[in-house]
């Protein structure tokens, strides 16, 4: 069976994790002990997907509601409401880690997310700022990419099963 869904809470959701990594990002950018040029760098692609989701938002806002099938919408809603953006309690605990490693986890987690959420609009929304949506899709998967390489590097070498 098919039902009604709007993908605004999709947007607005996306929209927001860009917010929060931004913040997340610039706040570890601070720290120099960890590499504040690879942050801020992340920091600014983040914003910059930011004003895309916002700006597609009022662009599609009326024309957003699609047909899913009912598993499928659930999926998303559960998607959307299971969804844990960064807050400025984690901000200000990662500020305080020592653990590069643990900064990494952070940001891996992040950058799935941003890669699954793109993947869904993309997937739901084909012809939704297709080019647009193709360029931030491939640079969320080069910072997972980039922030899995730099966890890994940060690890010690004993442990890592030479």
């Amino acid at each position: 069976m098919t039902v009604k869904w709007n993908g605004a809470n999709l947007i607005k959701t996306i929209a927001e994790n860009e917010a929060g990594a931004t913040k997340f990002y610039r706040a570890i950018a601070e720290e120099a002990r960890i590499g504040e040029k690879f942050f801020e760098l992340l920091a600014q692609d983040e914003e910059k997907h930011e004003k895309i989701y916002n700006a597609l938002l009022k662009r599609f806002e009326k024309n957003i509601e699609i047909e899913l099938e009912e598993s499928d919408a659930k999926y998303m809603d559960l998607l959307i409401e299971a969804n844990n953006p960064f807050d400025d309690e984690l901000i200000e605990k990662a500020k305080k880690m020592w653990d590069k490693s643990q900064i990494f986890e952070i940001a891996e987690q992040a950058e799935r997310d941003a890669v699954l959420f793109v993947s869904e609009l993309q997937r739901l929304y084909p012809d939704m700022a297709a080019e647009e949506m193709a360029i931030i899709s491939k640079e969320e998967k080069s910072h997972l990419q980039k922030v899995l390489e730099r966890k890994r590097e940060s690890q010690p070498m004993f442990g890592r099963g030479m």
